[in-house]
């Protein structure tokens, strides 16, 4: 599937892979992101997906590959490169999608295409021996080895300096540590997380999916991390407030929706009332479920992390992906995991 692109247009690979050992069995994937002019990776990742067969480990590779595309530059020309023949055939349109699974993953790919097309890019699938693959291959399986990785790499992170934006987390369900922002370069005295003694805040964000199918399964995970006591808010847009309804119904709570989460403030990065609503959270303290948008969640980590303006978009987000954010009665703060998709597979 490919759009038009000026000459112009910034050249992006993506190099994905999946595999289950058992088929299905114990699934990963893993994606990475290249400049084509310099061949300099960009984005490592790699998720754990539970039992899953290898089509679905392999497509998930692909959506992971494309979202961290539209993170990075959504008007690029993508060439997707991959040793799985039947994804390569499938989404090139070349073979027909018999599996409902496999139809499901190949509309979602499909439709990040088209986000990447509208904004003046392209891409296009090429098959590629196992043995050219072995970079997206060795990160699928340390996904199935139960590690999650998400490297976003600056230039001096290549060079062999710390330079990375997120780092990576390794161990089973540990999510993707993003560190914690008691621990960044931020002022002597400066509160990230804004509390003002209402005890502790333990903030799950939720972003708003693409489709009222994925729902479902949103709400099962929240119910695994949050208790019956949280607390409920999110934007006031349809399918956010819907997520959020069913959320609180689960939780036996009712949801608090308001355009104050919709993350559609005016400016170019983050959300003043997003963040306002934020810290009013953290001076009340409890647990909260927040449904928003990819703007509203970047813009409760740019509080926490104190993340400058030029990387705000630096973090890869999913829809329908949760994050986790503690805040502390002295006003430090911690992210204890962004971008977890595990149970959207």
């Amino acid at each position: 599937m490919s759009g038009a692109s000026g000459g112009g247009a910034r050249r992006l690979v993506v190099e994905a892979d999946g595999g289950s050992r058992g088929n299905p069995g114990v699934a990963g994937y893993g994606a990475l992101v290249r400049d084509a002019a310099t061949g300099r990776v960009l984005v490592e990742l790699a998720e754990p997906l539970g039992t899953a067969s290898n089509n679905v480990a392999e497509y998930s590779g692909l959506l992971a590959g494309l979202r961290a595309v539209l993170d990075i530059d959504a008007g690029a020309r993508v060439r997707v490169r991959m040793d799985s023949k039947l994804v390569v055939e499938q989404m090139s349109g070349r073979w027909k999608i018999k599996h409902e699974d496999m139809r499901r993953l190949a509309l979602e790919a499909r439709e990040l295409c088209t986000q990447i097309s509208r904004a003046g890019g392209s891409v296009d699938f090429e098959w590629i021996p196992r043995e050219k693959n072995k970079d997206a291959d060795a990160l699928s399986n340390d996904a199935m080895d139960g590690k999650s990785v998400h490297r976003v790499l600056t230039q001096e992170s290549t060079e062999g300096t710390t330079g990375a934006i997120a780092g990576s987390a390794d161990g089973k369900d540990v999510g993707k540590d993003v560190g914690s922002a008691s621990t960044m370069d931020r002022p002597a005295g400066q509160a990230a997380g804004h509390a003002t003694g209402g005890g502790p805040l333990r903030l799950l964000l939720v972003q708003t999916p693409i489709e009222e199918a994925a729902t479902p399964r949103i709400v099962a995970a929240v119910r695994r991390l949050v208790g019956p006591s949280a607390s409920v808010v999110g934007s006031d847009e349809a399918l956010a407030a819907q997520v959020a309804s069913e959320v609180a119904s689960v939780l036996g709570s009712s949801a608090s929706t308001s355009a104050q989460w919709s993350g559609e403030a005016p400016g170019a990065v983050g959300d003043e009332t997003v963040r306002t609503a934020y810290r009013s959270l953290a001076a009340s303290g409890g647990t909260v479920v927040a449904v928003t948008t990819r703007r509203g969640v970047l813009s409760v980590l740019a509080d926490v992390l104190g993340t400058p303006p030029d990387r705000f978009w630096a973090l890869a987000t999913a829809p329908g992906s949760l994050t986790a954010v503690e805040v502390w009665e002295d006003g430090s703060a911690s992210v204890a995991f962004t971008n977890r998709t595990d149970h959207l597979a």
